[in-house]
């Protein structure tokens, strides 16, 4: 039988990617992988450089509305979620 907080975090994945896929050109390129410490479970997406832009959106809205959303959904289930996008270091 499954663990019933394993079958809440994945179903916090399977949201997060699907929240995220909708927000950028390439979904195929969006994958979401998860971290889970004792009192904390970290959802890191990965994806390609040029779609950060349409996950951050215009002053952070876009990725604070799905922190808003996975924290919700998951604080409801008993779940503290925090969801992190990649950092790419510019060239410049």
């Amino acid at each position: 039988m499954a663990d019933p907080v394993e079958d809440i975090v994945e179903s916090g994945r399977q949201l997060v990617e699907l929240l995220v896929r909708g927000l950028v050109d390439t979904p195929e390129t969006v994958s979401v992988t998860v971290e889970q410490g004792d009192r904390t479970t970290v959802y890191r997406v990965q994806c390609q450089q040029n779609s950060i832009g349409q996950i951050i959106g215009s002053k952070g809205r876009n990725i604070n509305g799905v922190r808003a959303v996975i924290t919700a959904t998951m604080a409801r289930k008993g779940v503290r979620a925090i969801v992190e996008i990649p950092y790419f270091r510019s060239n410049e």
